[in-house]
């Protein structure tokens, strides 16, 4: 029994010293396995082909530089260097202290009278007047004209030969008298011009083309229609006329005695149309080169 013991001991021994022989051999053929801190394997990259650029390429100094082109002129406004003196008719406090109608008469009138007056808005003709002014010198002037105003407000007081003498003294090279009608017929209405009569003034043929311009557009303007001799007529007893050195017209805009004009004439929007007929009109009859041959400004 003691020596089964004792073989069966040993037979374990070596057992066990067989077992680790087998595991050594096993661990040295194993690869070891890399750690994070191993160096990767390199990749080979592709072969970096430097390009040769041409050299740049420089100007045949031998040829003319190219010139610049001048800059195109900026046209000059219609009516630069014009100077247009506008007047608009009556005041807010009529002066009957009396003047001569013309530097040589004994004749008298009123140095500025009253006016008309709408027959259903009850607006002086003063007032349209300097509406239409002011409305109007803004068009001028837009278009490179200097305009003078004989009077800036309804309170400002001045006679009819001080206007023409402010117009004398500006040089002006047209003066409009701004007006409407008034009449006990209340059924006349339209615009037309006044001119001096031909005795009157140097400058007669001027009046008449300015005055057909001016009628014309602000007919085309305003859709009123032309009275009283084709739209123009010639007075001789106007003091602003007599006493006024330079051309000269007066344009009556319509009649304030007529209930559908009166409603026109004292209509802001309307105004404006009245102003911007007169203005192309001046603005034509200065450059009556841009109205086609047979045509109306």
């Amino acid at each position: 029994m003691k020596r089964f013991w004792i073989a069966a001991v040993l037979i374990w021994m070596l057992t066990l010293a067989l077992a680790c022989s087998n595991a050594q051999e096993a661990e040295a053929t194993v690869s070891p396995v890399p750690t994070e801190t191993s160096a990767p394997t390199p990749v080979p990259t592709e072969e970096i082909v430097s390009i040769e650029t041409p050299e740049a390429i420089t100007p045949d100094a031998t040829l003319p530089p190219v010139p610049t082109p001048p800059p195109t002129p900026t046209p000059a406004p219609p009516l630069s260097g014009i100077r247009i003196g506008i007047d608009p008719g009556h005041q807010q406090e009529p002066d009957y202290e009396t003047e001569p109608i013309a530097p040589d008469s004994e004749e008298q009138a009123a140095k500025c009278s009253a006016g008309t007056r709408g027959i259903v808005s009850d607006v002086y003709e003063y007032e349209v007047n300097m509406n239409v002014a002011r409305k109007l010198k803004a068009l001028l002037e837009a278009q490179g004209a200097t305009v003078y105003l004989t009077r800036n407000t309804d309170r400002d007081r001045i006679g009819e030969a001080d206007r023409a003498e402010y117009f004398n003294a500006m040089q002006v090279d047209l003066a409009i008298e701004l007006h409407c009608n008034g009449t006990d017929d209340t059924s006349v209405r339209g615009a037309f011009m006044i001119v001096p009569s031909v005795n009157r003034t140097g400058f007669y043929a001027e009046n008449v083309r300015a005055a057909t311009s001016i009628l014309s557009s602000y007919c085309a303007a305003t859709g009123l229609s032309a009275r009283k001799h084709n739209g123009i007529t010639y007075r001789s007893d106007r003091t602003v006329f007599n006493w006024c050195t330079r051309p000269i017209v007066c344009i009556e805009m319509g009649y304030l005695s007529n209930e559908t004009e009166d409603l026109l004439l004292t209509n802001d929007k309307f105004q404006d149309k009245m102003s911007f007929g007169i203005c192309e009109g001046i603005v034509a009859y200065f450059n009556p080169e841009a109205i086609p041959e047979g045509g109306t400004p």
